[in-house]
C-alpha cells in the first residue's frame, strides 16, 4: 500500500514538473531582428543543421530577419542597421563580424537575454529605454564583456583583438580578460587587449 501511495506521489510530482516547464518553455519566444536598413555588401552567414552540413551565406536585405546562431557579415563600405523589441538598435559598420549568440524574450517578465560576439569591425549599440530588472543584453569581443541596460556606446574590434569603447549616454559594465571589472559612463573610453591590459582614453 505504501509503495502505491509512494509511486503515486512521485508521479504527481512529475506531472507537474512536466506542465510548469512546458508553461516555462512557452513563456521563452526567439528574439529575433529585423533589418531596417542596409547598404551595399551584407550576408547573414547561417548555421549548419540537420540536412545541411556547412553553413550558409544569405544576402541581407531590409525587411530580413536574424535569429540567434546568425553571424552577420558586412563588407567595405557596408553597413546594416538591425532592430529588435525594447527600442534596442544597433549598427553594424564596414568590415565587420558579430555572431548573434544568445537571443530571447520572456513574455511573462518582459526580460530579454542577448549575447552578441564581435570579432572583427565596428557595432554602435543604442538601447533607447531601460531594461527589465531581470534582463541581460551583453556583448562579448576577445577583450572584454560589456553589459548595458539602458544606454549607447560603440565597440571596434581590431584584427588582433584590441577592443575600443566609448560610452556616448548611460552606463557600460565592462569585465576585462582578467576578470577585471570597470563601470564607464558617458564620454569614457576605453582601449582593451586581449591579455587583459586596459588604458582610458581621454
Amino acid at each position: 500500500m505504501r509503495l502505491g501511495s509512494l509511486a503515486l506521489l512521485l508521479g504527481l510530482v512529475a506531472l507537474t514538473l512536466l506542465i510548469f516547464g512546458s508553461i516555462e518553455t512557452l513563456r521563452i519566444a526567439p528574439l529575433i531582428a529585423k533589418v531596417v536598413e542596409v547598404k551595399g555588401d551584407a550576408v547573414a552567414v547561417l548555421p549548419p543543421k540537420a540536412g545541411r552540413k556547412q553553413p550558409v551565406e544569405r544576402p541581407l536585405k531590409v525587411g530580413s530577419l536574424v535569429l540567434a546562431g546568425t553571424t552577420v557579415k558586412t563588407g567595405k563600405d557596408s553597413f546594416v542597421v538591425l532592430h529588435w523589441v525594447d527600442e534596442l538598435e544597433m549598427r553594424i559598420g564596414p568590415e565587420t563580424q558579430m555572431k548573434v549568440t544568445r537571443s530571447s524574450y520572456n513574455k511573462a517578465t518582459k526580460a530579454i537575454d542577448a549575447l552578441f560576439m564581435l570579432n572583427l569591425g565596428k557595432v554602435f549599440v543604442n538601447l533607447k529605454r531601460k531594461l527589465t530588472p531581470r534582463s541581460r543584453l551583453e556583448l562579448e569581443t576577445p577583450a572584454i564583456t560589456a553589459a548595458v541596460r539602458g544606454t549607447a556606446y560603440e565597440v571596434e574590434v581590431k584584427p588582433d583583438g584590441e577592443t575600443i569603447l566609448q560610452v556616448e549616454r548611460g552606463t557600460v559594465s565592462v569585465k576585462t580578460a582578467r576578470g577585471q571589472e570597470l563601470q564607464l559612463t558617458a564620454g569614457q573610453a576605453i582601449v582593451a587587449k586581449p591579455n587583459g591590459d586596459v588604458t582610458f582614453v581621454k
